[in-house]
């Protein structure tokens, strides 16, 4: 398994799902898994975790900065409280949007897409 952080946008044709949340660390993970083109798994890991806004599963996946915090401001409600080292990612397949508010996003790919979630 490989991990880097990764700048922003990230453009993945892998099917995505929701993987894991850990509410103590504030981690959350989005699995694109291996298909016909696909050989690894790849994990979207967003890490310090604020607040989010997703759907359960996505068709593909592009990660990118959001353009327009007002719906993450307004489900926060204290924009200030997150404006320092914060950063607003919105997450879609090109139909459904989601946002996650974190600190930072890294990528890990491996193979044998049913290791254990979080590693």
């Amino acid at each position: 398994m490989s991990e880097d952080p990764e700048s922003l946008p990230l453009n993945f044709d892998h099917r995505f799902q929701l993987w894991s949340y850990s509410k103590s660390h504030r981690t959350l993970v989005m699995r694109g898994r291996p298909g016909e083109a696909y050989d690894e798994y790849v994990d979207i890991v967003f890490m310090d975790v604020l607040g989010m806004k997703l759907a359960s599963g996505y068709s593909r996946l592009t990660v990118s900065a959001a353009d327009d915090p007002s719906e993450m401001d307004e489900l926060l409600r204290a924009p200030e409280r997150y404006s320092r080292g914060f950063i607003n990612v919105e997450v879609s397949d090109g139909d459904t949007k989601g946002f996650v508010v974190c600190k930072r996003v890294t990528v890990r790919r491996g193979t044998g897409w049913q290791e254990e979630k979080g590693r």
